[in-house]
């Protein structure tokens, strides 16, 4: 794909977010079954998933610290000069919390772990992590072109910073993902939901090893690609948006690369965004474009209504 092509792609896809934010959040709140086993694997990895972390327990018990705080101009979140309380939670399977339990560890060492989430969207992400590991300190660095849907993030319970960037325009631009981003190196790093945005296979091979270069030697790296063409009904409807939108954009269809694809948005007039389908032979370039830096410690398929929606890889850095 040209890099003009893909510019278009990039604003099509930022208008829409910016626009459908509050439908499109209301739409993202539950956790994606598939991070349960990439925190999973990714504490193992670490050396962390002893009985402290509770990882993926049915039944959460954790001290959590509860920031809140102004998104300042820049989309900086400043969590040191935020309003904090530390408080207990109990949060059951259901996600209901009840009345205030002490963590099991507690009076020991808590654990400390650093999280980088490129793309947070409306921070689901980190909300998840609370209850993922309860035991832990976690201190979550997430970064998201739309300040909108982050805007729209309830209170969280564990410390956020939070920074505004136009990833796939700085990528598309020449920038490498450390040049578009302040956040330290980190224990993980995690991207979901994002990288079917970005247009062009080489784009999406530099995000992964920005990704890689996010996390400390030995850190993990855990990202979701999605493969809705194997969903029948998806791929009718993706087809017939695509012929749409690219029939407006003013694009003709060999300006798309295989598997890319403009997705519309409960039939609002317009509301397009650029999705990228991965086929089973592109996710084995991508593991094979990082091998020198990362090993593959975990593959898998899960969400949706066939729990196969989505291919996670989960990779540790050398």
């Amino acid at each position: 794909m040209d890099m003009k092509t893909a510019e278009i792609l990039c604003n099509v896809t930022s208008d829409f977010y910016r626009a459908q934010a509050a439908s499109f959040s209301a739409t993202r709140t539950a956790p994606w079954h598939g991070w349960r086993r990439c925190v999973a694997m990714m504490a193992e990895a670490l050396g962390v998933a002893d009985g402290s972390l509770c990882v993926g327990a049915g039944r959460l018990r954790g001290e959590g610290v509860v920031s809140r705080g102004p998104l300042l101009c820049d989309g900086m979140f400043d969590a040191d000069s935020a309003e904090r309380e530390v408080r207990h939670v109990e949060i059951t399977a259901d996600g209901n919390a009840g009345e205030a339990a002490p963590c099991e560890t507690e009076g020991a060492m808590r654990p400390a772990v650093s999280v980088f989430d490129l793309a947070c969207g409306n921070l689901r992400f980190e909300r998840y992590l609370e209850e993922a590991l309860p035991c832990a300190d976690v201190r979550a660095y997430a970064v998201d072109g739309c300040d909108e849907l982050a805007a729209s993030a309830s209170e969280l319970g564990i410390l956020v910073t939070y920074e505004s960037s136009d990833i796939v325009g700085g990528l598309i631009a020449g920038a490498s993902l450390c040049e578009l981003h302040h956040a330290p190196q980190t224990d993980m790093a995690v991207s979901f939901g994002f990288l079917h945005h970005v247009p062009d296979e080489r784009l999406r091979v530099r995000v992964l090893e920005g990704l890689i270069d996010a996390v400390r030697p030995g850190g993990c790296v855990a990202v979701s690609l999605w493969q809705f063409m194997n969903n029948p009904a998806l791929a009718a409807k993706a087809q017939a948006t695509h012929a749409q939108a690219g029939s407006a954009l003013g694009l003709a269809a060999d300006a798309f690369d295989e598997g890319d694809y403009l997705l519309g948005w409960k039939n609002v007039e317009r509301a397009w965004r650029y999705c990228h389908h991965f086929s089973d032979e592109e996710v084995g370039r991508l593991i094979d474009a990082v091998s020198s830096r990362a090993r593959l410690i975990d593959a898998f398929e899960a969400d949706g209504r066939t729990g196969a929606m989505n291919k996670y890889l989960v990779l540790q850095r050398a």
